[in-house]
């Protein structure tokens, strides 16, 4: 937990120092800029308050505790969905804030969820010391952590990297475009929960299994995680596809968000399968302490493929083009890390008696 507060203090301060840079990179004009940064200040002061829930979440999962982090993140969800409108555009003594109102409400969700872990952390699990730790074991187990925390903190970085390149390509075909876009990818995180769930509990059940040398029971979870990737994918880009024209005027009033959203809905969805494979492959890639393989196949996924997919498809065919560029992308990534993944795991020696105590153990 203090080498995550002293990570993201770090990054905190250079992204203070450089925010208007960023955004400028990414697009933003004389009209966007300032509810950007409005937005983004109060924002980035607060992520130090998400740290350290995203840590202990993950601690209290390596427990073999799935609900209890899932209760902390639904109950900072909720809330959060309860206070935005309060504070966007005030309630009783609370004045509206706007954009800005949308930023307190999230800090303020996270710091409740910050405590929530460390309580969960200090008092029902008894994983929090308040004990001093000498420097050298300090300084040992950074090293430890840092040795898969590094790979896998780069392939993470990398991904809002992509997405500001791919907004900014983007912002080239018109704000419409943008916000129809943004507006997308939320829609996309909200049905693909389940996916990202599975993704989570798949890696300490690999960690473990893959720790005690049972092999066969790691195939198989993968296995079942790639077959319900394909089946939930499929199904939200149906929906998706069907309810675009009903689901588009929710999130916008002006005519060319909508227009922009129906047509993302209606395409992007459609590699939600496929990225979702490949999220459980990179998620297996760090449980079995390949995290720099994860690092290589993310680049791959989103430098070597998306990013020049989308170009290709912008000159060729606009907005539309860079949505059918993500996808076919996606498509590709998926093909090229599971056999990347199939050849580690046929590679991997698996002890006989371990093979044996495997298969006895219930999945």
């Amino acid at each position: 937990m203090i080498l995550g507060i002293v990570v993201t203090v770090t990054f905190i301060a250079a992204g203070w120092l450089t925010l208007p840079e960023i955004l400028s990179l990414l697009g933003a004009d004389d009209e966007t800029l300032p509810l950007a940064l409005s937005y983004l200040r109060i924002w980035l002061a607060g992520m130090i308050f998400l740290v350290i829930p995203i840590l202990g979440n993950n601690a209290i999962r390596a427990t073999g505790d799935m609900l209890t982090p899932s209760l902390i993140m639904v109950l900072d969800l909720g809330l959060n969905v309860v206070l935005d409108p309060i504070f966007i555009f005030g309630f009783g003594p609370i004045p509206s804030m706007g954009i800005r109102g949308a930023a307190v409400a999230t800090v303020i969700c996270r710091a409740l969820a910050l405590v929530a872990s460390l309580l969960v952390l200090r008092r029902a699990k008894h994983l929090l010391v308040l004990e001093r730790c000498p420097w050298r074991d300090l300084l040992a187990s950074w090293g430890r952590i840092l040795h898969v925390g590094i790979p896998a903190s780069a392939a993470t970085i990398l991904m809002p990297l992509a997405a500001g390149v791919l907004t900014r390509l983007i912002s080239a075909h018109g704000t419409s475009r943008v916000a129809a876009f943004s507006a997308g990818v939320r829609i996309e995180h909200g049905v693909v929960i389940p996916v990202l769930a599975l993704g989570a509990s798949l890696v300490p059940f690999i960690g473990q299994n893959w720790g005690a040398d049972c092999r066969g029971r790691v195939r198989r979870a993968i296995r079942l995680a790639f077959g319900a990737s394909l089946v939930w994918g499929a199904l939200c880009a149906v929906v998706l596809g069907l309810f675009a024209r009903d689901l588009a005027p929710l999130f916008s009033r002006d005519p060319a968000v909508i227009d922009s959203m129906i047509l993302y809905l209606r395409i992007v969805p459609l590699a939600m399968a496929f990225r979702s494979i490949s999220f459980s492959v990179c998620n297996s890639f760090n449980a079995i302490g390949r995290s720099v393989h994860n690092a290589a196949a993310t680049v791959v996924r989103l430098f070597g493929l998306q990013l020049p997919f989308a170009l290709l498809g912008s000159v060729l065919g606009g907005f539309q083009g860079i949505l059918i560029g993500v996808v076919c992308s996606e498509v590709l990534a998926s093909g090229i890390t599971v056999l990347w993944l199939r050849r580690i795991l046929r590679t991997a020696r698996e002890p006989a008696e371990a093979a044996v105590v495997g298969e006895s153990l219930p999945a």
